[in-house]
């Protein structure tokens, strides 16, 4: 018997001295998107790119609260952006990545708050009882679009405010749901989601005037975002009963489809770097929503 013993301690200090095997590395699916936070069951959810590109800021519901989290680009180096014990949701980082713009129901309700990166005195901008969401900085940092049903009480509009509270305006109020607001680079146009027979991305003026529909599909679209030259809009369309991304010219013309999520998962809420070289995004599958990284394609 201790003959057996000492000859099973042998084999395990031999296999103590070998090399232990590395974890497979994940590999790029067909369309060249690359999983780099993917946990069961969780929502890592909204990525956004840094302005250098490498770090991605982004939510999760790991803890059973939405948090912010801020990583590395290749997935490595996950942290909580800040403490909180609300749920804070629907981050967009400054231009210049000093601050984070978010949803927090730590007012009671759903309102817009600008933090610094250190994670103190949150201010709340928005005061209101109806709810504000999907805050987007412009380009130049000066003003917010954010979505607020605060007009109707029943579908939410879009609305512009500067960093600091002030200058709370209406940018776009008609009788029609109206989500995911973004001015382009160039600061003359807004492209954003209104509800028609389903969800279609639009184009307005920077002052809400002339609203176009880019898309006219029978498919749901969602979360336009521009390249960061403003001739393309990426955003996320209905094939097949899924949702993939797609691609088009800034006036609706040249659509094609640049992500093929697998079976059962389908990609959602795309970021552009600012070099515009590479894609953020969601690859959800059930419950799971996996953060992806993906080359964005070349004009043609």
């Amino acid at each position: 018997m201790l003959r057996v013993m000492f000859k099973a301690l042998a084999v395990l200090a031999l296999l103590s001295t070998l090399p232990m095997p590395k974890a497979p590395r994940p590999q790029p699916s067909p369309d060249g998107a690359l999983e780099i936070l993917s946990m069961p069951n969780v929502e890592n959810a909204y990525p956004h790119w840094s302005r250098d590109g490498s770090r991605l800021l982004f939510q999760s519901n790991r803890t059973g609260k939405w948090q912010l989290h801020i990583m590395n680009a290749d997935g490595s180096g996950d942290r909580l952006a800040f403490q909180s014990a609300f749920d804070d949701n629907f981050p967009d980082w400054s231009p210049d990545n000093s601050r984070i713009a978010f949803v927090s129901n730590r007012s009671g309700d759903e309102d817009v708050w600008v933090v610094g990166m250190d994670g103190k005195a949150p201010r709340n901008l928005t005061h209101h009882r109806g709810r504000d969401i999907h805050p987007f900085w412009t380009p130049d940092g000066k003003r917010i679009l954010f979505n607020s049903t605060r007009k109707s009480g029943e579908h939410f509009d879009v609305w512009s405010i500067a960093p600091d509270g002030s200058g709370l305006a209406l940018v776009q109020g008609d009788d029609r749901e109206k989500t995911c607001a973004r001015l382009s680079p160039r600061g003359d146009r807004i492209v954003y989601l209104r509800a028609e027979r389903n969800d279609e991305v639009f184009a307005m003026n920077a002052d809400g005037t002339h609203g176009v529909n880019l898309t006219r599909s029978p498919q749901a679209e969602g979360w336009p975002t521009w390249t960061p030259d403003g001739k393309r809009i990426v955003y996320g369309s209905e094939r097949d009963g899924r949702f993939a991304l797609c691609v088009m010219n800034a006036d609706g013309s040249g659509v094609r489809q640049i992500s093929f999520p697998p079976a059962g998962a389908y990609d959602a809420r795309p970021s552009l770097s600012a070099d515009g070289k590479k894609i953020a995004f969601n690859r959800q599958y059930g419950r799971t929503i996996a953060i992806c990284v993906m080359p964005m394609p070349t004009s043609r």
